[in-house]
């Protein structure tokens, strides 16, 4: 028997996905104020808009997400990360632009937090009661970071 040659090449499929790296930027207080964390509210012309999220964006081509999220947080909030560590990765993969999300968290870090990117409206240090707030206004820009925050005792 013949072989029969198909002279149409097949597309190799790729699942291409962007990936971003954020930061739970924690302040642990000396006083009785207890631990707050660095939230931005999003700027986003779409259903996040005014809803609030961490630090941190998009990887750029090549780049390793412990760069790209030293990087994307100097350039939203002015604050140098001395460490981190990585607490989660959300892959986001069913959605029709994947997105995979590396999660840091880190209270090692120098400067005042600034506003420096027009992704925020503001940036807010909040306690684990705002945070509670948040959660029950449905106000955090992805509901997945509800539990993000259990490493620093926030359970809900």
């Amino acid at each position: 028997m013949p072989l029969i040659h198909d002279p149409a090449p097949r597309k190799v499929e790729r699942l291409l996905a962007t990936v971003s790296a954020h930061v739970i930027l924690v302040d642990r207080q000396k006083n009785d104020a207890g631990i707050r964390i660095l939230l931005g509210r999003l700027a986003y012309r779409d259903h996040r808009w005014g809803k609030w999220s961490f630090p941190g964006g998009y990887m750029d081509h090549g780049e390793e997400p412990e760069v790209s999220l030293c990087r994307e947080v100097r350039e939203e909030t002015g604050v140098e990360l001395l460490s981190w560590e990585r607490i989660h990765v959300q892959p986001l993969l069913h959605l029709e632009h994947p997105h995979i999300s590396f999660l840091y968290s880190s209270d090692d870090w120098q400067g005042d937090p600034v506003c420096l990117t027009r992704e925020f409206l503001e940036l807010q240090w909040v306690d684990e009661l705002f945070y509670r707030r948040l959660v029950a206004e449905e106000a955090l820009a992805y509901p997945c970071m509800r539990d993000q925050v259990a490493f620093v005792g926030w359970t809900f």
